[in-house]
């Protein structure tokens, strides 16, 4: 992360010489991070969990049932099966991740230039689920424009806050018998259905693309130097420190990985390949036979695609043990059409 590109130039003198820096320096990718604040959560503003600000009749969104669940659970071994026929069963509403306050958003200026200027970003997704369902189910993205004298702090649903209590009773029980590290109990933790409300000031930067994402090709030849040779790879072993070193990797603080648009920092593949994937070919994932004979369409396509938000799970749940990141990916024409029904939720974890 870094403020300008100069001080990203700067920053990366302990790594390359200047002719090098100058391509990395072109390559950079401006982004939006959520910076957890310590004053109170605002009427309307930005946060992290809690619960969405809306009008008092708004319709807290629940998942559309799935064709075959049974399809859905035995994506999972023996007891996350079970877990997922129990929970969808229930019918429960989405967890509530994240509002972005947009006129905040578009007070940084170009970076936020591909969204709306006026109303809230709510985005909505189904934990439980998510990680063996990558698609439009398990997510829901509203653009809320009730004027901010008519918003309300909605309460969470019944069914969804008794789940709530379920879940940190069973996290409470687990925490007695083996205790649980970190500053935060069970009665101040997440769970799947729901996370702790957290203000969060949106700060613009400029972020190193990931070796994973698609924008790592914008370093070019530095990038994807063929064959590898020394040389290359000592300066992609250079790139990784400086990754890690400019907090573009994996931060010791989560919440520098809660991004809103720019380039993901995935954790496995880009995200974007898996929304191809599942919109293109009606299907989680493909053979290996298959990737092969379609990953340069594959490539294409994602490069329809951009990142709208970036979760990191544990930061957001405020408790440990927790893995994953959820990526809020959309085309970019649905994005400058404002369909956001159309967003993709594709979960991942190492």
């Amino acid at each position: 992360m870094f403020d300008s590109p100069q001080a990203a130039g700067e920053a990366l003198l302990a790594w390359f010489d200047r002719p090098r820096i100058e391509i990395i320096v072109e390559a950079l990718v401006p982004a939006i991070v959520l910076h957890p604040s310590a004053g109170h959560i605002v009427i309307g503003a930005s946060q992290l969990g809690g619960t969405p600000h809306a009008s008092a009749d708004f319709k807290w969104p629940r998942p559309q049932k799935p064709d075959d669940p049974e399809e859905i659970a035995k994506r999972g071994n023996a007891d996350a099966a079970q877990e997922m026929r129990e929970h969808m069963a229930q019918g429960l509403p989405y967890a509530f991740m994240a509002q972005i306050d947009l006129a905040e958003a578009a007070r940084l200026g170009p970076v936020a230039a591909s969204l709306p200027a006026e109303g809230r970003l709510l985005f909505f997704y189904d934990i439980a689920i998510g990680p063996w369902e990558t698609g439009m189910r398990p997510a829901k993205v509203i653009w809320d424009r009730t004027p901010i004298d008519r918003l309300a702090v909605l309460s969470v649903p019944d069914d969804l806050a008794s789940a709530q209590v379920k879940a940190r009773e069973e996290a409470a029980a687990l925490e007695a018998e083996f205790g649980t590290p970190g500053e935060a109990s069970s009665r101040q933790q997440g769970t799947n259905y729901g996370a702790p409300a957290r203000a969060v000031s949106m700060e613009a930067t400029y972020r190193l693309p990931n070796p994973a994402a698609l924008e790592f090709d914008r370093l070019g030849d530095f990038a994807r130097a063929q064959p590898a040779s020394k040389e290359s790879e000592d300066a992609l072993a250079a790139y990784e420190e400086a990754l890690q070193a400019s907090h573009d990797q994996y931060p010791q603080e989560g919440w520098r990985r809660q991004q809103l648009l720019g380039s993901p920092m995935p954790e496995q593949d880009d995200p974007r390949f898996d929304a191809v994937v599942v919109s293109e070919f009606g299907k989680q994932h493909l053979s290996r036979e298959e990737w092969g004979k379609h990953r340069a369409a594959i490539f294409e396509k994602a490069r329809d695609w951009t990142l709208l938000l970036q979760v990191d799970l544990a930061d957001w749940m405020q408790a440990p043990y927790v893995e994953g990141t959820v990526f809020f990916v959309i085309r970019r024409d649905d994005l400058d059409n404002r369909y956001f029904d159309k967003v993709i939720a594709v979960y991942q974890q190492t």
